[in-house]
């Protein structure tokens, strides 16, 4: 798990750092609040364990902050302070932090805390990665989609038809994630994902398969009937722009395809390990043919 630790005192942050690396975590650490933040509104910690007395942001302020970041995935944030005051512990519990602890360390109520806030991020993944949707872009997430395409497929094979996969991977996804944060990033996939749906029949399914890639299922049909679709989203997606600080990002696209089915692979397989066929922009706007294989109707473009 990513964790920020944000205190002023330099000796008892190197601590907190330690025993948590020692528990497999990985920890960032930070002096001021301010800086604090940049770092959490540009990178998805899941866990925030902050001081009350910050500089540059107080630890009450960076936390309402923190709690107005608009992203899927929850943070997870713990005060560690010296909170002998009641007044105090409710002020950072109002302000909207999951949980607090007393100065100095204590190794054995850090490690039960941290287990805590720990199953409770598991549990939201468990719920978030489960049959859905993915909350950024709205499409279908990986985990609904792989199961409708083993229906698919099986359907398929019965009717013995065929049908492509189209995926479209954001290559700078890390890049603009590193540089601008995840908010920014995340509009812009979203940009891709409404591009996606329009340029698609309403028969295809979009999914979200990862964090910088799609996937369009498209059935009834084979790749090189699907080049239009493509080719759409090739032209299109540079227009995607999401303002930032130095002024746009937009998408770079790779577009490559997959064929189904295929010999004796499996819907797992199709998706996993089948070698997918790379769409190039030559002249004419054609791809690199795919493997021989019968023709189907081509989907509306």
């Amino acid at each position: 798990m990513k964790i920020l630790v944000a205190d002023a005192d330099q000796l008892f942050a190197r601590l907190l750092k330690t025993k948590l690396e020692k528990w497999g975590h990985r920890v960032v650490m930070e002096h001021d609040g301010g800086a604090a933040y940049e770092l959490i509104a540009k990178e998805p910690f899941r866990m925030v364990i902050l001081d009350w007395d910050l500089p540059g942001m107080d630890g009450i302020e960076l936390c309402r902050r923190v709690r107005k970041i608009q992203r899927p995935r929850y943070t997870y944030v713990i005060f560690y302070a010296d909170l002998m005051d009641k007044d105090r512990v409710m002020a950072c519990l109002e302000a909207g932090a999951d949980d607090y602890l007393n100065k100095p360390l204590n190794t054995l109520e850090l490690s039960l805390r941290i287990k805590a806030g720990k199953r409770l991020l598991n549990l939201e993944d468990m719920l978030r990665e489960g049959a859905g949707v993915d909350l950024t872009t709205g499409v279908v997430n990986e985990a609904s989609f792989r199961e409708f395409f083993r229906v698919v497929m099986a359907e398929t094979i019965r009717a013995e038809s065929q049908g492509a996969l189209i995926y479209v991977t954001v290559r700078n996804y890390v890049q603009a994630s590193e540089e601008y944060g995840y908010n920014p990033t995340e509009a812009m996939m979203a940009g891709v994902a409404k591009l996606l749906r329009r340029v698609s029949r309403n028969s295809d399914l979009v999914a979200r398969m990862s964090d910088d890639t799609f996937c369009i299922l498209l059935q009834h049909t084979y790749w090189d009937k699907c080049l239009p679709v493509a080719e759409k989203i090739d032209t299109q997606s540079p227009s995607i722009a999401v303002v930032v600080e130095d002024g746009e990002i937009s998408p770079i696209v790779e577009i490559t395809a997959v064929n189904y089915p295929q010999n004796d692979l499996d819907h797992e397989q199709i998706l996993d390990t089948s070698e997918r066929i790379a769409y190039r922009q030559h002249t004419g706007g054609r791809a690199s043919p795919p493997p021989a294989g019968d023709e189907a109707p081509s989907p509306a473009s």
